[in-house]
């Protein structure tokens, strides 16, 4: 986390671990995390090739996670607009992409970005995999704005993490009847997000002098156990939910939380404490 290929900002956040990359180190762009559902509407394409339009001049840097979806506009979107791109995965850089994931990578490191992951060569994804790249999305932004989501979506994870430290979030409001824009009005009527209204506004929006540096929240330091776990044990994840009745979203981002302070380690579907 010394070496001077490792991202900046997250070298700052309490979601810095140790990291594989594969392609050119980031520089000191802007770091704009730009996420979404993998089953956007129909417009989600132009809205995000329109919105990473009006920054091609900017020195920004677009990152996401690599997904179908929201998250693949993003980096196609940054690709044809000569703006560096991040692709975060939730596995290690030998597993083998999903055939559409993997067109995409190759474009990205063609065109001077970059392939980073939180885990080792050899680890394949897992469901609670995703969390933890999450984390990674949101400890090395500046800034992330949510295009599409549902309320439980990946997208809300991001932004739940960038609330932790204190970073700033924007939305794209949408259509109270469509479920993909539940996630952004929500986090626009708490007022946890800005709202987005103009597209092309979106540079002045940002406000770059205005949001870098952030103001990181510290980690915590905990020094108990949730009230389902012990010392010790090893527990499926499945059999978490249960126990603590809670759903499987929010487990999986405590568990990441309690990972990133040394307190139990998750391996697939099963947890160590």
């Amino acid at each position: 986390m010394n070496s001077p290929e490792y991202p900046a900002v997250l070298a700052k956040s309490r979601y810095a671990v140790p990291l594989w990359i594969e392609g050119k180190a980031c520089g000191d762009e802007f770091c704009l995390a730009m996420v979404g559902t993998r089953s956007p509407s129909g417009l989600a394409a132009n809205t995000v090739k329109s919105a990473v339009k009006t920054l091609k001049n900017s020195k920004i840097r677009v990152i996401s996670g690599l997904a179908q979806g929201i998250d693949s506009f993003c980096h196609t979107a940054a690709i044809e607009n000569n703006l560096p791109t991040t692709a975060v995965i939730a596995q290690g850089l030998d597993v083998p992409l999903q055939a559409t994931q993997k067109i995409l990578a190759e474009k990205i490191l063609e065109h001077g970005g970059n392939i980073i992951t939180p885990f080792a060569p050899g680890t394949k994804a897992y469901l609670s995999s995703f969390v933890k790249r999450n984390t990674i999305i949101s400890g090395m932004s500046n800034a992330t704005m949510i295009v599409e989501s549902r309320c439980k979506g990946g997208a809300m994870h991001t932004a739940n993490f960038c609330l932790r430290e204190n970073k700033p979030i924007f939305a794209i409001p949408g259509s109270p009847m469509n479920p993909v824009s539940e996630g952004c009005n929500q986090l626009i009527y708490q007022k946890q997000a800005q709202i987005i209204w103009s597209i092309n506004e979106l540079p002045e929006i940002l406000g770059l002098n205005s949001l870098f540096p952030y103001t990181p929240n510290p980690a915590k330091n905990e020094n108990s156990l949730p009230n389902w776990a012990t010392k010790g044990t090893i527990l499926q994840i499945s059999d978490i939910c249960e126990q603590s009745e809670k759903p499987i979203n929010e487990i999986l981002a405590t568990l990441t939380e309690l990972e990133i302070q040394g307190i139990c380690k998750v391996n697939g579907e099963s947890v160590i404490f």
